[in-house]
């Protein structure tokens, strides 16, 4: 599979999950088991998009011929994405939680860091500092670590497949023992799991890009932002 093609599945199942986020969320002890079923499943496939994408831009900072251009567009669109991701999110705009591509950008900053810097403790130093700094963004810490994973094993795909299965069981166990120390049920959140769905993908990518259309660049920036907006005004509007 070409890289298009895996960022299609990606924003697909972006919309996939959040449908269920948003729509289907089961209430406190209200929800059938029908929902409840559903809604796992609709965010089990949304466990998709993340990984992709920071695996995409991966290879993209690696390949791109302008850095520095690659860098002002993640910036540019995750500050145009945080008022729709906040108004989806809490209907409220001063919150402490940024969009997944303000998460990119930073991680793009901490590849920068991790390409750039010759000293090797200043840059380790430099590198975590910045993945930490990403704790109150969207697939904050764990995505930004997930993308240095990909960019240190990026000339071998078994070992990056590998490094990435670790940080998939380490999900789904921190996500089990924070539902178990909050007095919740151990399997609330096992559609985490989901993460492990991307090893095939990856396993099958192909390296190749595909079509060079614009259309294929700019879709992910587009529709993230857009569908946020959707999701406020249909969830104001009922």
């Amino acid at each position: 599979m070409n890289r298009n093609q895996l960022k299609y599945i990606a924003v697909i199942a972006m919309m996939i999950d959040h449908i269920g986020m948003f729509l289907l969320s089961p209430g406190l002890g209200d929800a059938s088991a029908l929902q409840v079923a559903l809604y796992a499943l609709l965010r089990t496939t949304g466990r998709l998009t993340a990984p992709l994408m920071l695996f995409f831009l991966t290879e993209g900072y690696v390949r791109t011929s302008s850095k520095i251009k690659y860098g002002i567009r993640l910036l540019v669109f995750g500050i145009a994405s945080q008022i729709p991701y906040a108004l989806s999110h809490y209907n409220n705009l001063l919150v402490a939680d940024l969009n997944v591509i303000i998460t990119l950008f930073m991680t793009f900053l901490m590849l920068a860091a991790e390409g750039n810097i010759k000293n090797r403790i200043i840059r380790r130093i430099v590198v975590f500092a910045i993945i930490i700094s990403t704790f109150c963004c969207d697939w904050g810490i764990v995505g930004p670590f997930m993308a240095w994973l990909f960019y240190i094993f990026r000339d071998n795909r078994k070992s990056q497949v590998k490094a990435y299965a670790v940080i998939c069981a380490f999900q789904v166990i921190c996500a089990t023992l924070f539902l178990v120390r909050k007095g919740l049920h151990w399997y609330g959140e096992l559609w985490q799991a989901g993460m492990f769905l991307v090893i095939p993908l990856l396993l099958n990518y192909n390296g190749q890009p595909g079509s060079r259309k614009p259309v294929h660049k700019w879709i992910f920036y587009i529709i993230y932002p857009l569908h946020f907006m959707f999701f406020w005004f249909f969830r104001n509007s009922i």
